[in-house]
């Protein structure tokens, strides 16, 4: 039963009062968002001042250049950016298929299911619903969690970052990755038979950002180790860029052994001999905690299942 607060909203709260709090939390400028809005400045303070009163609480500062979030605006602007984006997405899904198409699915994937999984598993939704529009985010797991959490985004192909992950998120883990640290087949190291980790940290590396858990898994093995913190770096989300900085700029890196086994057995690769001692946490299906997914999440769920089997599809699972 809903409580009286959420009945009053229901029968007060506009859409109208959801864009200008968006937009006046992501600008800061009431004269910018009515202009976006298509409104004069003073019509967007009445829907402002309109929707103070409905919620009953000061929703921004105002400011002698500009206007800041009150810490209830803040709560009550993601809330509108979430219903904001839900919207967009439900009326993208609306005209899909009222042409006759499946809608639309909006997921993430790390770097590591690029090459594999992911490829396949969406050429495999398509062959199911070959007119769904599918949105894809390709990020590390931790800003893909934060888009999930956002609503920005179904489900997310990726890993937990921290144990309170777990209390927000529901994850059904598909495949462990091994991590291989690698170099160009012409970098002074490639030769070498036995190496430390401690001879690698003079020299360049190409690594992901430090909120990463890759870069976190990284960081913390050269602590333990005793090296310290890396300092020589490039940091990069790209795949594309790493395998080129890594090839042309004579860079060391550390990617999953899924990206990296078709080039190192050609050979424009070489994996140094450095074991990890720890690897990253179970790579997965994340979605919001205790929240049914749409048939076309379920659907690309089931696909995500079956691709992870041995075997499946005639090619192992990552690892």
């Amino acid at each position: 039963m809903a409580s009286p607060l959420s009945a009053q909203l229901v029968g007060r709260l506009r859409f109208r009062h959801l864009r200008l709090i968006d937009a006046l939390a992501r600008t800061g400028n009431l004269h910018r968002v009515a202009a976006e809005m298509h409104v004069t400045q003073p019509a967007a303070t009445k829907i402002l001042q309109d929707a103070e009163t409905i919620l009953g609480a000061l929703l921004f500062e105002r400011l002698p250049r500009g206007m800041a979030l009150t810490e209830i605006g803040g709560f009550v602007a993601d809330y509108a950016g979430r219903l904001l984006r839900e919207t967009d997405s439900f009326a993208e899904g609306l005209g899909n298929l009222k042409a006759g198409g499946f809608g639309a699915l909006s997921i993430g994937a790390i770097m590591a299911t690029t090459p594999g999984l992911l490829p396949r598993a969406v050429a495999e939704l398509k062959q199911r619903r070959p007119l769904m529009t599918i949105r894809l985010l390709a990020a590390t797991s931790d800003i893909l969690l934060d888009a999930l959490s956002r609503n920005e985004i179904a489900l997310a192909v990726g890993r937990f970052t921290d144990a309170k992950d777990a209390l927000a998120f529901d994850m059904e883990p598909l495949a462990h990755e091994e991590l291989w640290i690698f170099v160009a087949r012409d970098h002074p190291l490639a030769a070498r038979p036995a190496l430390t980790l401690a001879e690698t940290a003079p020299m360049p590396w190409v690594l992901q950002p430090g909120s990463s858990p890759m870069r976190e898994l990284i960081d913390r093995t050269f602590a333990e180790q005793g090296v310290g913190v890396l300092n020589n770096c490039v940091e990069t989300t790209s795949i594309f860029a790493t395998l080129h900085l890594v090839r042309d700029a004579g860079m060391i890196a550390c990617l999953p052994k899924s990206i990296l086994t078709d080039s190192v057995a050609r050979g424009a690769f070489v994996r140094l001999p450095i074991d990890l001692s720890t690897q990253l946490r179970p790579l997965g299906i994340i979605t919001r905690k205790g929240e049914k997914p749409s048939a076309n999440a379920a659907d690309f769920i089931d696909v995500l299942r079956s691709m992870s089997l041995p075997g499946a599809d005639g090619r192992p699972a990552p690892v």
